[in-house]
């Protein structure tokens, strides 16, 4: 069953990024690729869809919480696949304390607690649909992923009191489905570069968009930069502004990183780049996944 899920994963990705050579390697985590909302939507609806070029996706909020939004819950996100993809494990370590994870995604000070508890929350008690845009051939195959982000999670985090500490250390148990594909697919992010856009949810996503496209790139790709915006969730009367805003962002980013990119006469072209985190990771390892419950 995991090799098929593993399978179909990957059929859907291949498909979406059909309009890449072979040679270019893109190596996609496809739960990156929806992007989530900007903002939290209003009414709280059961379910948020979003559609382009790449995928559909769906994600079910649980009955008690919310659809992840906004720049916190990229911030999780973020962090989560980070995790995954240097310790090789399934099982999130988020510490004793609030004031230990927080920490840990740049958080100082105390004006966050409850909005970044909040949307981890969110965020790991949803489950995630995603499907190619449209049918597969000419007999209009049917393909689908429906997974869990987490399966099991015990966090006891007093946000007025973030220095309280817990007598163990709190964990989140990632579906096994979720976790194995991240760590297929995706790669670690530097979190010194990302607490730098940690209030900025677009940049946030470019920086992560950049990182993993660059991931196995061969050879200069060059597209219209309409699609990067669409990508990135923003609408077609936006794109003015999006395209001065990215301008902005890709000058900050390669500050630290020298990743060769830029937008040049409606296109965007990508060369291949240094990896975003240059020291070693333990990548190469097998996931080495958890099938017992927390504490």
């Amino acid at each position: 069953m995991k090799k098929a899920h593993k399978n179909i994963l990957d059929l859907i990705v291949k498909q979406s990024q059909g309009e890449l050579e072979e040679e270019i390697a893109f190596s996609s985590n496809i739960f990156m690729l929806y992007g989530l909302p900007t903002r939290k939507i209003p009414g709280n609806p059961a379910f948020w869809e979003k559609e382009t070029a790449l995928c559909k996706f769906t994600m079910t909020r649980h009955p008690k919480y919310e659809i992840p939004s906004g720049c916190y819950a990229r911030m999780n996100q973020i962090f989560i696949d980070t995790e995954v993809r240097t310790k090789n494990t399934n099982v999130i370590d988020v510490g004793k304390s609030f004031r230990q994870y927080s920490n840990k995604l740049g958080y100082k000070d105390g004006k966050a607690n409850k909005a970044l508890l909040r949307q981890l929350i969110n965020y790991i008690t949803c489950r995630v649909t995603i499907e190619p845009p449209k049918p597969m051939g000419k007999r209009e195959r049917i393909l689908g992923v429906n997974t869990l982000i987490a399966k099991a999670w015990d966090i006891f985090f007093d946000v007025k009191n973030p220095e309280q500490l817990m007598l163990t250390k709190g964990e989140i148990v990632l579906d096994e489905a979720y976790a194995q594909y991240i760590h297929d697919h995706s790669v670690p992010l530097d979190m010194n570069i990302i607490r730098c856009f940690k209030r900025n949810p677009l940049a946030l996503d470019f920086y992560r968009y950049l990182a993993y496209r660059n991931n196995g790139l061969a050879k200069t790709v060059s597209f219209e930069d309409r699609f990067l915006f669409d990508q990135l969730g923003t609408g077609q009367l936006e794109q003015k502004v999006t395209r001065i805003r990215l301008r902005k962002i890709l000058e900050t980013i390669q500050m630290y990183w020298p990743v060769k990119a830029n937008f040049e006469d409606g296109y965007f072209e990508f060369h291949p780049s240094p990896p975003a985190v240059r020291k070693k990771v333990a990548s190469i390892q097998p996931l080495q996944i958890t099938r017992e419950a927390v504490h």
